[in-house]
């Protein structure tokens, strides 16, 4: 059965890639409210959109949550763009709308979507209540519950609950909760009194709770200039839902507070000689901007002057119909990581396998009542002697093979956010396993993860060939060092040296001397300007005068050939010729002793007194570089091309060589193959690497159908097409080829081409050639 090998995927001080250290993997995790979306039709009833405004109101995060309004199942452009700033666990639409118009928009990675109005739902909108926030206030704190109001039939019942969070009877888990506080219960005859008691107590806003500790992102506008920190929004009636859709996501800018009013609930209140009281309390800016969807300007002007300010809320009153909302987003800097409330905890675990804490939430100890659940973010790092690599991962990542028989997801920072319940999650700890990349991209070609459900491939298996052998013995024999790679397959003079030895038909043409690198250093020194040659064609710099100079030259080339012979590129040896058969051979420094058997006529001579050494170039990378034919090998073309990605990775780097897949467990025959698949900070990158860009062209794009049939079953992030030297432009012609492949698919990958840089003598001069 075919296997995929072990890979590399290390980083920082690379030279220490293939020792062995001890690996450890730091866990930092922080618990968060859940985040949602809500895609509601603008047409949704009045009073199913109020209660699910209610019900965000109740959870800790959900006042945060968009509500996005929806026309003939199209979200407008500016609603695209804020819902960018988005990062949600579930996605929810009202039954008019289809669920492919959000999957199309390539912006997020829930858990799943989930219809609002199947019955039963699938999902319910649940989270922490917010009641559990009232630890963080002090015990002679004041607190309102109502009893029995709706016995009122109060066209202001409404309007409490949604500003002030007051239910219609008491409920068991808020009485709890609330215990401990001085509380007033307000039933139905003192209902009438509730603005007197709301201004005379000032009690915990309930309908507040749900801002605190916030994980998300709170907007600032480009071009909205109002300096209002509180708004009235007022509706004409209940027929529109736009006042409330206005009320509801104007809190996603930046605002301190918001109140949702109907003109028949105003004309109520403002007959209340308290409910200038409870404007002058709700917030402390002078002036309150009160603006509209549903009224004329005409009309919101004639409320300000004949009824808000005739109420004794001492406030400025401010008509601001805003007719461009959604804003222009700016950025998302209204709130800072630093003011996320939630701590990180950091666990070390010395294997990839263990059990890490659940870190508690800073509010609440144990959360009781009823189902409730929170989210954990989880951050991966894989921590060695000399290096550090985080462990992202793509969005098709199922994470229940990494935190076990836990439901998650992959977050927008390619990290692991999985979901908690009270009532399921019962242990202190949660099981971790940190998957081989091996085993990682068996899942993810195999059994990705797609809009939150898992999707079973073709490809069943996979495994390396030839050449995937190849690729990773010349890393091995590089240490896995990526940079060193760079460094000397961009370097057109140890290039040259490399290829010469690799063609040449010479006797020991394979190996070189010493003395053979400096003669061909000087003049491509002098050629470049870097330094001056004397009459015996050395370097013309005197020591102590300056340190280019022919000493340092010789120190710098043999530590730089020293450096080659550690990662075993060059192997140390000697050419020697036999006295017999007057062959010359080259022979391993382990192969020579006292007398020396020749490998021609196989006679013994002596070892001759002071030989030189002679640098053979290891075979390995001979053939990654040519073929046995002379033909140049596409492998030294997936290795640059793996090296450009590790070095564009800063963060997290993991890679495969080539792989065949299968979708016969006994068959032998693969049904497709990849040269590229790699993890580049969590971006799954999958691609073809050719020579000459006019392999692309040829067998009617055989190699880019093949390529884009496997990207439609496991959908990579990025596409990457490669080549060590581009023919007429074929490369770019390629990328457009591949691009009308993926015409009218709902999936759209990103599509890159990668020219490889054509080795210069940019590095000439610098310390593999100068001892400093």
């Amino acid at each position: 059965m075919p296997y995929l090998p072990t890979v590399g995927s290390k980083r920082n001080n690379p030279v220490q890639y293939g020792t062995i250290d001890m690996e450890q993997y730091q866990i930092t995790s922080r618990p968060r409210h859940l985040r949602y979306v809500f895609f509601v039709d603008e047409n949704y009833p009045y009073e199913t959109l109020l209660s699910l405004v209610h019900v965000n109101q109740k959870i800790w995060g959900g006042r945060f949550n968009p509500i996005v309004p929806v026309k003939d199942n199209i979200i407008t452009d500016r609603w695209k763009e804020i819902l960018k700033f988005y990062d949600p666990d579930f996605v929810f639409y009202s039954k008019e709308i289809d669920p492919e118009i959000i999957k199309r928009l390539r912006i997020f990675n829930p858990c799943d979507y989930y219809n609002l109005d199947d019955q039963p739902r699938r999902e319910d909108i649940s989270g922490v209540n917010g009641f559990y926030f009232l630890s963080e206030f002090h015990a002679k704190s004041r607190i309102i519950l109502t009893a029995e109001t709706w016995k009122t039939e109060s066209p202001l019942l409404p309007y409490y609950k949604t500003n002030f969070g007051f239910e219609t009877s008491l409920i068991h888990h808020e009485v709890e909760l609330s215990k401990d506080f001085d509380r007033k219960i307000v039933g139905e005859k003192e209902f009438a009194s509730l603005n007197k008691l709301i201004g005379e107590l000032r009690p915990i806003n309930q309908a507040h709770l749900s801002r605190r500790n916030l994980n998300t992102s709170i907007l600032r506008s480009k071009n909205y200039t109002g300096n209002y920190h509180f708004e009235i929004v007022i509706a004409k009636d209940k027929s529109s839902n736009a006042d409330l859709f206005y009320f509801w996501n104007r809190m996603l800018f930046e605002l301190r507070n918001i109140l949702y009013v109907t003109v028949e609930e105003l004309n109520l209140l403002c007959d209340d000689e308290f409910f200038g009281q409870v404007l002058y309390d709700m917030d402390w800016d002078n002036s309150i901007l009160v603006t509209s969807q549903s009224l004329a300007k005409e009309e919101v002007q004639e409320i300000i002057d004949n009824k808000l300010r005739k109420t004794k809320a001492n406030r400025r009153f401010e008509n601001g119909r805003e007719e461009s909302f959604p804003f222009e987003v700016q950025d998302a800097h209204g709130l800072f990581e630093r003011n996320y409330g939630e701590v990180s905890t950091v666990q070390t675990l010395h294997s990839k396998n263990g059990l890490f804490h659940l870190p508690k939430l800073s509010f609440v100890n144990k959360v009781d009542f009823y189902p409730q659940g929170w989210a954990l973010d989880i951050q991966i790092k894989q921590i060695g002697d000399n290096y550090q690599n985080e462990f992202a991962l793509p969005l098709t990542t199922d994470t229940q093979y990494i935190v076990k028989g836990i439901k998650g997801r992959i977050n927008r920072r390619r990290n692991i956010s999985v979901i908690i319940h009270n009532q399921q999650t019962t242990s202190d700890t949660l099981e971790i396993n940190i998957p081989e990349f091996k085993y990682l991209l068996r899942q993810l070609t195999s059994r990705p993860v797609i809009h939150g459900e898992t999707k079973d491939t073709k490809y069943i298996d996979s495994g390396p060939h030839d050449d995937s052998n190849k690729l990773s013995a010349f890393l091995k024999t590089f240490n896995y060092d990526f940079t060193a790679i760079d460094d000397f397959f961009t370097d057109k003079f140890w290039v040259t040296i490399f290829e010469e030895l690799s063609t040449s038909n010479k006797a020991v043409g394979d190996s070189i001397l010493f003395e053979e690198v400096l003669t061909k250093c000087r003049p491509e020194l002098a050629a470049k300007g870097i330094v001056e040659l004397d009459a015996n064609g050395k370097l013309a710099g005197k020591k102590g005068e300056t340190f280019i100079n022919e000493e340092n030259l010789e120190l710098g080339l043999k530590s730089t050939i020293k450096e080659l012979c550690d990662y075993r590129v060059f192997l140390k040896g000697f050419n020697l010729k036999c006295r017999h058969c007057s062959s010359q051979f080259w022979y391993h420094i382990n192969e020579v002793k006292e007398t020396v058997s020749c490998k021609g006529c196989l006679e013994d001579f002596h070892f001759p007194v002071e030989p030189k050494f002679a640098y053979k170039l290891n075979d390995l990378i001979k053939n990654n570089i040519y073929q046995a034919s002379g033909l140049r090998d596409g492998n030294l073309t997936v290795i640059r091309t793996l090296v450009s990605m590790h070095r564009r990775s800063h963060q997290s780097f993991h890679y495969s060589p080539q792989l065949n897949f299968y979708d016969n467990y006994h068959s032998k025959d693969p049904c497709a193959e990849l040269d590229i698949a790699c993890l580049s900070e969590g971006q799954f990158i999958i691609g073809e690497a050719k020579h000459d860009s006019k392999a692309f062209s040829s067998e009617s794009n055989k190699t880019l159908h093949s390529l884009a049939e496997v990207a439609k079953a496991i959908r990579p992030d990025k596409i990457i097409l490669s080549c060590y030297e581009d023919s007429h432009n074929r490369l770019e012609k390629a990328r457009k080829s591949l691009i009308h492949i993926f015409n009218k698919w709902d999936y759209q990958p990103e599509i890159e081409t990668l020219q490889l840089h054509t080795p210069d003598y940019f590095h000439l001069g610098h310390h593999r050639y100068f001892y400093y």
